[in-house]
């Protein structure tokens, strides 16, 4: 029997590979192994990545493919990071940690359904919601920015996990919108210089750090999305605004020339 092999299984594998880490990623944080737990995460992450990027590269998109990725980031950033914070601190919070460890899991995956169902004509510019891989990447570079033994130690540092926690689980199902990242390549960095310039200094810092700074490169990127929405909530206010002035100013002009007539 000749078994086919068809170019759709490069993508697959990566993903199976990100369903793989996440898997891992549970298996460290029940062995208490937070960091790994955390890194493992974050290499779910880079295989999601590859899969769209390979199945470009190779033409192999397909349906079975969006459903499969789907049901990996599900697992790798729903369940995965739900389950770390749940065992590194929010067990100590009784019903309240449970449904706060919850968040993560739930909302990101009303995200993906939301998502899968906007899929057809959708933006290519932008994501509606933040991405559910980069709720749980902000959530696990938490941890390895400020340390699983702190973080256990500090009430703080645990209400500040909390707060990112139900912050990332709200935006997610939101309609602030968050930019896709521009494609590695020469063509991007014609195309978009400034984004790829800071896209790059960043990869190199978070790097250079051993991922420490991979927690405020994102938190910037997570508070942008609403900043953003308010700026440009602002502008629509003020068009509207100006736009109505005009209308007022016209109306006083009609009214004031019909007056004129008439005299």
């Amino acid at each position: 029997m000749r078994i086919r092999l068809s170019r759709s299984i490069v993508p697959n594998l990566f993903t199976v590979l990100n369903i793989f880490f996440g898997f891992l990623s549970i298996i460290h944080a029940v062995e208490e192994m937070y960091i790994a737990a955390a890194w493992y995460i974050v290499l779910s992450a880079a295989c999601d990545a590859l899969d769209g990027m390979m199945a470009r590269l190779t033409n192999s998109a397909s349906e079975f493919g969006v459903e499969l990725d789907s049901l990996a980031d599900v697992v790798s950033f729903g369940v995965s990071p739900s389950f770390l914070i749940y065992s590194l601190v929010l067990s100590e919070y009784g019903t309240f940690g449970m449904l706060a460890a919850a968040v993560p899991l739930i909302l990101g995956a009303l995200r993906l359904a939301r998502f899968n169902v906007q899929l057809v004509g959708l933006s290519k510019d932008h994501f509606t919601g933040m991405p559910i891989p980069l709720s749980a990447l902000t959530l696990v570079s938490f941890i390895i920015f400020f340390r699983p033994d702190q973080i256990i130690a500090l009430p703080e540092l645990q209400y500040a996990l909390i707060a990112i926690t139900v912050s990332c689980g709200a935006l997610m199902i939101s309609t602030v919108r968050y930019p896709v990242f521009p494609k590695i390549s020469l063509g991007s960095f014609r195309r978009q210089p400034l984004q790829m310039t800071v896209l790059t200094i960043a990869i190199i810092a978070i790097i250079a750090s051993k991922g420490v700074l991979l927690f405020p490169f994102l938190l910037a990127l997570d508070i942008s999305g609403p900043v953003f929405a308010t700026g440009r909530g602002l502008r629509r206010m003020t068009a509207r605004q100006r736009d109505a002035r005009r209308a007022r100013e016209e109306e006083d002009s009609v009214s004031i020339d019909s007056q004129s007539s008439q005299s």
